[in-house]
């Protein structure tokens, strides 16, 4: 019987922005116990996670995170742990030229990771509410500390000093009336990305379970839906009403990414009624369509992981 390791996290306790790290960190600290945050800061050859990636650690070698894809994740844990014992974070190498001989990358490539002991409480809850409130934040870590920072990008700043940008989490806001709205909340949710549920229909929008809900009830009154650059806007109608009511509203915002499925043909034609509406041509061209990188799929389960394989092809930020 193989043993049972309980250091990887849950997919659903996973966040590509990184946030479940310093929310992890910060509740070890608020916890009064020690916790490190471990950093990549450094690749030789190749890598499955980019500079900046990063792990917590608790004391009792629990974790959030993600450096590698499960090849190094004990070994950082045990050090981290020693990190800890020693009161003193600094950077280790790992795989090509590391003198750990017995932790080895299948790839063959090197990485450093910075390990940063106890990072202080203030600065871990100050980046915390920042993407909370869907605002990027930087902030720079050493062996032993984390301050925030005016920064434009991830890089290493020297040896034993990385600075990191935070992007607030993708969030798809999705409007539908069926089977592709449910499973698409859920496909987007296990992936970790938070979802807004957009339907007329109350029992479809439960089926969601959607960190946020709009139900329509009038195309004349429309609830305010927020979005902001890091939101992606799908239409999942199959018929053009409400999707010809919500549209202006997702046109004027500043979501990275609208889009709409159907075919070509219904794509033209959703153009021309919207252009109806006054709206002009360079607002229209944002519209994808149809979405999606399987094309003419009718199978709900297909459709859905399409239209978010096409959200995160678009997604600007990338991801650590």
């Amino acid at each position: 019987m193989l043993d049972a390791s309980p250091e990887i996290p849950l997919p659903a306790a996973f966040d590509p922005s990184g946030g479940d790290v310093l929310r992890f960190a910060l509740a070890e600290r608020r916890a009064g116990r020690p916790a490190v945050i471990v950093t990549l800061v450094e690749i030789d050859g190749a890598s499955p996670r980019a500079l900046g990636a990063q792990m917590a650690v608790a004391e009792d070698g629990r974790f959030a995170g993600s450096i590698s894809s499960g090849c190094l994740e004990r070994a950082i844990v045990e050090e981290a742990r020693a990190a800890m014992d020693r009161g003193e974070g600094g950077v280790v190498r790992y795989g090509k030229g590391s003198p750990f001989l017995d932790v080895t990358l299948p790839c063959g490539s090197g990485v450093d990771l910075l390990f940063t002991v106890n990072p202080p409480a203030e600065a871990l809850s100050d980046a915390c509410i920042a993407l909370d409130a869907r605002r990027p934040v930087a902030a720079g870590f050493e062996t032993n500390t984390m301050t925030l920072c005016d920064a434009r990008r991830s890089q290493r700043e020297s040896e034993t000093s990385f600075t990191r940008i935070y992007q607030p989490p993708l969030r798809i806001a999705a409007a539908g009336v069926g089977a592709e709205l449910v499973l698409l909340a859920r496909i987007a949710r296990a992936a970790g990305h938070r979802f807004c549920a957009i339907s007329p229909d109350e029992a479809i929008l439960a089926q969601c379970g959607a960190q946020e809900c709009f139900h329509l009830k009038s195309s004349s009154s429309l609830p305010e839906i927020p979005a902001d650059p890091w939101t992606a806007f799908v239409f999942l109608f199959h018929d053009r009403e409400w999707e010809l009511a919500l549209a202006p509203a997702a046109l004027a915002s500043s979501a990275f990414y609208i889009g709409a499925v159907g075919s070509r043909r219904t794509h033209a034609e959703r153009i021309e009624a919207l252009r109806g509406a006054e709206l002009d041509d360079a607002s229209l061209a944002r519209i994808e369509g149809p979405i999606g990188l399987i094309p003419a799929t009718r199978d709900p389960s297909a459709l859905a992981v399409s239209v978010l394989a096409g959200v995160l092809a678009a997604w600007p930020h990338g991801a650590a």
